[in-house]
C-alpha cells in the first residue's frame, strides 16, 4: 500500500509505477479506486479468516444514533461488505421498526464522525454515503447513493413509489422475483443482472473475478487481486468501458426490467452543523468525548470538520402508484370491429327493421298486384265473351 501510495503521489516515478505513469488525472482516480477495491477484498477476507478487525466498526463511525425519537445501536445494524466503500451497516435490515409519522423528528437520525487524516490520498471527496432500498435489495451505494458531507446536516426525505408494469404481450418485463446466476442469487434487480453478466465477461475474457462485482464464496475462478494485477485491471477496464466496442452491456446482458419494483423518491437538503452556537454534548466532557484529536483543536472546530449529521424520514405519510394499463385492449378491439361491420354493412337494430319492412311491402305489393291482375283479365274475359254473344244474337 504504501508503494502504491507513493507511486500515485508522484505520478508514477517511484519504483513500481502502478501503472499511473502514462495516464490522466481522471483514469489514475479510477485505477487507483480499481486497487483500492482488489486490496479492500484482500483484507475483508483476512478479518473474516483471523477475527481481526480491518475497517472501521460501528463505535469508530457513529456518536449518537435516534429513531423516532428512540436510542439505537449496533443491534439495530447489519454489516455488509461493498468493496467500494469497505464495510457498510443498514439500518433495519430486518424491518423490524416502522414509522406513522412523517418529518425529521420521526426518523433516523445519525452523528457520523469521519476522520479525514486516514484518508487515501486519491479520495476526492469526505464524508459518508448513504442509500435507501428496500429491505430485500442489494444496496448499491456507488450507484444510488447520497453523499453527506462534513460539517453538514444532510435531510433525506424519502417517499415510497410501487410501480407495476404489463408483461407480455403489452411489454417485456420480467415477472422473475430471484436472480440465480453463476455469481449472484438474490432478489431479481436490473443492476444486480447487469454486474453479474460483466462478471461472467470477466471471468471469461480474464480468467478471474473482479471483486467490484457480484462473487460467489464458492467462486471457481482467483480474484484479479492475486497475480498481476495490473494486467488483470487492464482486462477488466478493456470490458468495462467498452460500451461502443465489442462488448456492450444494454445489448449484450439480458436484463429486462422487472414488472414489479418497488423504489423511494429522494429529498435531499443540506445545512451548515453544528452551527457556532451549538456545543455537542460530547464536547460537555471531561475530557473531550473525541480522544483522536482532543489535542490538535478544539471539541467544536474537530465536530465542524470532522463530524456530520444525518436525518432520514418519510416526506409523506403516503405513497404513489404506478401502473402500466392496456392502451387497446382485447374489448374495445370487439366493440370497434363491431361498430365497422355496423356502419359498413349496416347490420343494426334498426337497419334490420328497416330491411324486414321493406320486404313485407315488397310481398305485400306483389300479392296485391297478382291479385288486381287476374280480376282484370277475368273482367277482359267477360267482355269478350259478351261482345261475341252479341254478335250472334244480331238479325
Amino acid at each position: 500500500m504504501k508503494d502504491m501510495i507513493a507511486a500515485y503521489e508522484n505520478w508514477g516515478t517511484a519504483s513500481a509505477s502502478y501503472g499511473f505513469s502514462d495516464r490522466l488525472d481522471g483514469t489514475r482516480q479510477q485505477l487507483a479506486t480499481q486497487f483500492t477495491a482488489l486490496m479492500s477484498e484482500t483484507l475483508y477476507t483476512l478479518s473474516q479468516k483471523t477475527g481481526a478487525t480491518h475497517a472501521y466498526t460501528y463505535d469508530d463511525l457513529v456518536i449518537s444514533c435516534t429513531y423516532n425519537a428512540n436510542s439505537c445501536n449496533i443491534t439495530d445494524f447489519r454489516e455488509f461488505y461493498d468493496p467500494s466503500y469497505g464495510i457498510c451497516h443498514t439500518f433495519n435490515a430486518d424491518g423490524q421498526y416502522s414509522s406513522s409519522k412523517a418529518g425529521p423528528l420521526y426518523g433516523l437520525r445519525l452523528v457520523i464522525r469521519t476522520d479525514q487524516a486516514d484518508y487515501l490520498p486519491w479520495t476526492e471527496t469526505a464524508g459518508v454515503i448513504i442509500s435507501i432500498h428496500g429491505k430485500d435489495e442489494v444496496p448499491y451505494p456507488d450507484v444510488f447513493g447520497y453523499f453527506a458531507a462534513p460539517g453538514t446536516a444532510t435531510s433525506l426525505g424519502a417517499r415510497f413509489i410501487s410501480t407495476s408494469r404489463l408483461p407480455h404481450p403489452y411489454g417485456s418485463c420480467t415477472t422473475q422475483e430471484t436472480l440465480v446466476g453463476a455469481h449472484y442469487n438474490g432478489t431479481y434487480e436490473v443492476e444486480s443482472c447487469f454486474r453479474n453478466c460483466l462478471q461472467e465477461k470477466i471471468v471469461t475474457d480474464c480468467g478471474c473475478y473482479d471483486p467490484a462485482y457480484p462473487h460467489s464464496s464458492s467462486e471457481a475462478a482467483p480474484s484479479c487481486a492475486i497475480g498481476d494485477s495490473l494486467t488483470n485491471l487492464g482486462c477488466i477496464e478493456n470490458i468495462v468501458n467498452s460500451d461502443s466496442g465489442a462488448f456492450n452491456i444494454i445489448q449484450d446482458c439480458d436484463c429486462p426490467q422487472p414488472c414489479e419494483v418497488d423504489s423511494y423518491s429522494v429529498t435531499a437538503s443540506t445545512a451548515k452543523w453544528p452551527s457556532n452556537a451549538y456545543k455537542p454534548p460530547e464536547c460537555n466532557a471531561n475530557p473531550p468525548g473525541n480522544p483522536w484529536t482532543a489535542a490538535l483543536m478544539s471539541c467544536l472546530e474537530w465536530y465542524q470538520k470532522n463530524t456530520l449529521l444525518v436525518e432520514i424520514y418519510y416526506e409523506r405519510m403516503n405513497y404513489q402508484v404506478l401502473t402500466e394499463s392496456p392502451a387497446y385492449s382485447l374489448v374495445n378491439l370487439v366493440s370497434d370491429v363491431g361498430g365497422q361491420v355496423g356502419l359498413f354493412l349496416g347490420m343494426s337494430i334498426i337497419s334490420v327493421i328497416e330491411l324486414l319492412t321493406l320486404i313485407l311491402l315488397l310481398l305485400c305489393y306483389c300479392a296485391t298486384h297478382k291479385s288486381r291482375k287476374r280480376e282484370i283479365e277475368e273482367i277482359e274475359q267477360g267482355t269478350r265473351s259478351a261482345k261475341a254473344s252479341a254478335s250472334l244474337t244480331e238479325p
